[in-house]
């Protein structure tokens, strides 16, 4: 699966990382660029832009600091996310939720909030537990617990 992984600071980079150890084949893309260059010594494509990180993605990964910073990333680019699912994993509050899933809305974008648990280690380790909710055909999982109602993964949090 080509995934492309927006913001990979202390979080996202090990994310990234594990993505590609699974055999999927990573862009990655910070705000900050210092903090993505060594994920290019890993076999995954460093890139300049959110456009050329997410165009020809199945799935767009967001990990940011905050609801303004993943807005902030992927608002110019929501026309380059093409058939991708965005699985927005930031925590980003209710409100930010809120601005998120309008802004998918809007570019007809399917929105996957799915913030995570946990912190840097078990992110290194890839146990980050995983509150995701959004269109059923979104999942490819086999282990998806159904709620019978859309409550946000952020909500659940």
């Amino acid at each position: 699966m080509r995934v492309a992984v927006l913001g990979t600071g202390t979080m996202g980079a090990p994310m990234a990382r594990n993505l590609a150890r699974a055999g999927h084949e990573v862009r990655a893309y910070n705000r900050t660029p210092e903090r993505a260059a060594p994920l290019a010594d890993e076999r995954m494509a460093v890139c300049d832009t959110v456009a050329e990180a997410v165009g020809g993605a199945e799935a767009v990964v967001t990990m940011a600091s905050d609801g303004p910073a993943v807005a902030g990333m992927v608002e110019p680019a929501l026309g380059s996310f093409g058939d991708a699912v965005w699985a927005q994993m930031s925590t980003v509050g209710l409100a930010g939720l809120e601005r998120l899933a309008a802004l998918a809305h809007g570019a007809g974008v399917a929105l996957v909030d799915a913030p995570v648990s946990g912190s840097k280690q078990p992110a290194e380790a890839g146990e980050l537990i995983v509150l995701a909710s959004g269109p059923a055909s979104s999942s490819t999982s086999s282990t998806v617990a159904r709620s019978g109602h859309p409550t946000p993964g952020s909500r659940a949090r």
